[in-house]
C-alpha cells in the first residue's frame, strides 16, 4: 500500500476549486460501455447517522481527521477522510495530460468522451446500473473503485428524506483556479478530483459557491452560509468517507471561531481522498450488517477465490462467477447454454478459465437493458470440471449443460452439413404457431442427434423454449432461447434424439423454426479441439482481419478465421445495426447469387446479439453475410478436426449454475 503523506493539522482541503454553472447542474454524464470491475456494492445501505434534524447547517464545525488505521479499518463515521495525495500515486490511476496531442474535444464544461479518452474512461470510470436517488441508470459516472462510495451516499441521504435533484460525477476537466475547466496549462496536477470520477456535484442551485467574509469585524467563520444541507447529511457523507466542500478551501473554517478573513465554500462538492484499500474497507464496514447483504463467491483475474458482497443481489460489473459443470472423468470440456438475465445496462458474459487472465476480450452472449439472452457455446473446463462467468455490466447468469466434450468412454462425432430446415410452424398445413405450454415435435429420417439452429418468430408473449428429447422437455427447469412477444430469435442448440425423437417445447406461443446444421454419429465425422475463446474478426477496429467502415447490408465479405480444420465453432455477435436484418456465416461457395441460404442471427438497431455457429472454413476462410448494415464479432470457440480422440457426450440437459439462486 502507498504510505499516505498526513498532514496532522485538523482543516479543510485547499485543492479541489469547483464552480459549477447552470447547464452543468442539469447535464447528464456521458453514456460508455463500462468494463471496469466494481469492489463492492454501489446500492443503498445501513440506516443513516444520528437523529435527523433538518435546519441547514451554517456554520458548521469539522471533526477530527481520520488517522490511517481508522481509514483502513473502514470506521470513518466520526473522523475526517482528508489526506494530501495526488490520485494518480494513490492508485487511481494516471490520467492523460489533458488537452494535450490529438483526440480532445471541450464540451464547454468537460472532455468526457474525447477519442483521448477512450482508455481512460474504459478501464477507470464506470456508470451507474442501478436508479441512484432517483436518477436512472446510465447518468452518473464515478471511477471504479469509488462509485460504492458515492452511490450509497447518495441513496442513503434521498431514502432519508434530503432530495438529490441533480447530480455530476465524473468530469474530466481541471480547477478553476488553474486558469480554466479547458486546462489551458496541460498539466495533469491541475485536474480536478472530477477528472478521476472521485467527486460529486448536485444541488447547487439551493448551495451557492461563494466567498464569505467577516462581518463587524468577526471572522469570516462565523458568517452563516447559504445551504439546505443538514448536518446529517455531511455526517452521513463522512460516514462514507467522502469531505464536504461546505467546510471550506484553502485552510477554511475548522470552527466558528477559526481566524479568517474570507472563506471560500463549497458545499454542493463531497469528493474521497483515501486508496482505493480506504474506499473498500469503507463501503465493506457500511454494508456488513445490512440485512440486504448478499455475497457471491468470485475468482479475482488472477486465479484468486474472493467473497464479494453487494446489496443488490446482482454479480456485479467484472465479476467473475465459477462454475462447477460435475463433469465426468476425461472431459476436457462442456457443451453449455448460457443466459443473462436482470440486466440494467447493455453489456456482455464471457466464458474464461478459472485460473489468472491477462484480459476479457471475447464475449459468448450479448444483452440489452431488461434482456433475458441467450447463447449456445463451448467451453473448456479445468481438472475440477469447472470455468468461470465473466460479465461487463451487472447481470444474472445462467448455465445449462447440454453435453461434454471427453476424449473416453461413449463419443459422439460431428458430421456437417448445408443447413436443412427440418421443421418451420409457419409453413405446416395449419400455420399455427406451438401453443402455450405444448411442443412440436421435429421430424427426422433418423435417431441420430444434430446440432441445429432454433428460432423462435411471432411470438405471442414472453418465455422461453426448450430443445430436447421429447422425453426431456418440460421436465427440467432449463432452456435453449428466451423471448418477448413479437421478436424473432435464434440460438444454436443440441438437438438430441432417440427412437421417440426430438421435440422444442415452448412455454408461450411462438413459431418455431429448426434448421439442422449437422448429425452427431457414432462412428463416422469430426473430432473437437477446444481452446480458450479466441476473437478473430471485431469490424468496430482497424485490425489486420478488417479495417474499413460498417460492414454494408446485401454483401457478403471473407473473413480468416486462422484456422486449419475442417469445421470450427464460433459466436456470431451483431451490433450497432442500421435497421433490422440477419446475418449468416459460412463457406463462401454456398452463397447464391451473393445472397446468403440461411440465417445464424437475427438483429434490430440498438441491440448486440450473439449466436454460436459452425462454419467450414476453406483453407481458413469464410464468408459474412448481411442483410442489413451492421458490425460483425466473431470469437473462435473449437476447431472441428479429423483426429477423432475429443468427441461429445450428450445428456439430459442439467442446470448446473444459476447466480439468481444461493
Amino acid at each position: 500500500m502507498t504510505t499516505l503523506r498526513f498532514d496532522d493539522e485538523a482543516g479543510p482541503l485547499n485543492r479541489t476549486m469547483t464552480i459549477t454553472s447552470r447547464l452543468l447542474r442539469t447535464a447528464l454524464a456521458t453514456s460508455m460501455l463500462a468494463t471496469s470491475a466494481l469492489a463492492l456494492s454501489a446500492a443503498t445501505t445501513t440506516p443513516t447517522v444520528g437523529a435527523l434534524d433538518d435546519t441547514p447547517w451554517t456554520l458548521p464545525v469539522t471533526p477530527p481527521r481520520c488517522s490511517v488505521a481508522q481509514a483502513e479499518s473502514g470506521d470513518v463515521a466520526d473522523c475526517l477522510m482528508v489526506f494530501y495525495d495526488d490520485p494518480s500515486e494513490t492508485g487511481w490511476g494516471l490520467p492523460p495530460a489533458p488537452g494535450v496531442g490529438p483526440g480532445w474535444n471541450w464540451q464547454g464544461y468537460w472532455y468526457n468522451g474525447s477519442v483521448a479518452l477512450t482508455d481512460w474512461e474504459r478501464t477507470q470510470i464506470v456508470t451507474n446500473t442501478e436508479s441512484v436517488a432517483g436518477m436512472s441508470p446510465g447518468t452518473l459516472q464515478f471511477h471504479k473503485y469509488s462509485q460504492p462510495l458515492f452511490e450509497g451516499f447518495l441513496n442513503e441521504i434521498e431514502e432519508n428524506g434530503y432530495d438529490v435533484q441533480y447530480a455530476v460525477g465524473y468530469s474530466f476537466r481541471c480547477m478553476n483556479s488553474s486558469g480554466g475547466w479547458s486546462c489551458p496549462s496541460g498539466d495533469p496536477d491541475d485536474l480536478s478530483n472530477h477528472a478521476w470520477g472521485l467527486a460529486v456535484d448536485f444541488n447547487s442551485a439551493t448551495n451557492p459557491i461563494r466567498s464569505y467574509a467577516g462581518i463587524d469585524g468577526k471572522t469570516a467563520c462565523q458568517t452563516p452560509m447559504e445551504t439546505d444541507m443538514p448536518r446529517w447529511v455531511i455526517q452521513t457523507a463522512e460516514k462514507w468517507g467522502l469531505y464536504w466542500g461546505g467546510y471550506g478551501w484553502n485552510s477554511g473554517c475548522q470552527s466558528t471561531t477559526t481566524q479568517r478573513t474570507t472563506v471560500f465554500r463549497d458545499p454542493p462538492h463531497f469528493e474521497f481522498r483515501g486508496t482505493p484499500e480506504m474506499a473498500a474497507a469503507i463501503a465493506a464496514h457500511n454494508m456488513e450488517n445490512d440485512p440486504r447483504r448478499q455475497c457471491f463467491e468470485t475468482v479475482t483475474d488472477d486465479g484468486a477465490t474472493v467473497e464479494q458482497c453487494n446489496l443488490t443481489g446482482v454479480p456485479e460489473a467484472e465479476w467473475r462467477l465459477p462454475v462447477d459443470t460435475d463433469a465426468p472423468a476425461g472431459a476436457t470440456a462442456a457443451m453449455i447454454n448460457l443466459t443473462a438475465t436482470r440486466s440494467s445496462a447493455a453489456g456482455h458474459l464471457s466464458l474464461e478459465t478459472c485460473g489468472p487472465v491477462d484480459d476479457h476480450g471475447t464475449s459468448a452472449v450479448n444483452f440489452g437493458p431488461g434482456e433475458t439472452a441467450a447463447a449456445m457455446a463451448v467451453v473448456p473446463v479445468d481438472a475440477d470440471g469447472r470455468f468461470c462467468v465473466y460479465r461487463s455490466t451487472a447481470v444474472h447468469s445462467v448455465v445449462d449443460v447440454v453435453g461434454y466434450l471427453t476424449d473416453s468412454g461413449e463419443r459422439l462425432w460431428f458430421e456437417p452439413s448445408a443447413p436443412e430446415r427440418l421443421l418451420d410452424t409457419r409453413l405446416t398445413e395449419t400455420r399455427a404457431p406451438v401453443a402455450d405450454q405444448a411442443a412440436a415435435q421435429v421430424p427426422t429420417d433418423d435417431t441420430a442427434a444434430r446440432i441445429a439452429n432454433l428460432t423462435v418468430a411471432a411470438s405471442q408473449g414472453p418465455g422461453h423454449a426448450q430443445a430436447a428429447k421429447c422425453a426431456d422437455v418440460n421436465t427440467t427447469p432449463f432452456s435453449n432461447i428466451n423471448y418477448v412477444e413479437g421478436t424473432t430469435r435464434a440460438n444454436m442448440v443440441l438437438l438430441d434424439n432417440d427412437v421417440d425423437g426430438s421435440c422444442v417445447w415452448v412455454h408461450t406461443a411462438t413459431h418455431v423454426i429448426v434448421d439442422e446444421l449437422g448429425r452427431l454419429l457414432t462412428q463416422d465425422g469430426l473430432g473437437w479441439q477446444v481452446d480458450a475463446a479466441r476473437r478473430a474478426l471485431d469490424t468496430r477496429l482497424c485490425t489486420e482481419a478488417f479495417c474499413g467502415d460498417k460492414p454494408s447490408g446485401g454483401d457478403a465479405f471473407e473473413v480468416d478465421l486462422g484456422v486449419d480444420a475442417p469445421a470450427a465453432a464460433v459466436t456470431l455477435t451483431i451490433t450497432g445495426a442500421t435497421a433490422p436484418g440477419h446475418a449468416w456465416a459460412g463457406p463462401c461457395d454456398e452463397l447464391v447469387d451473393g445472397v446468403a441460404p440461411t440465417s445464424n442471427v437475427n438483429y434490430v438497431p440498438g441491440s448486440a446479439v450473439a449466436n454460436m455457429a459452425v462454419v467450414a472454413p476453406s483453407d481458413g476462410i469464410v464468408c459474412v453475410y448481411l442483410h442489413a448494415d451492421a458490425h460483425v464479432v466473431i470469437d473462435v470457440q473449437a476447431e472441428l478436426v479429423d483426429d477423432r480422440t475429443v468427441g461429445l457426450r450428450p445428456v439430459t440437459p442439467d442446470r448446473v449454475h444459476d447466480s439468481r439462486e444461493r
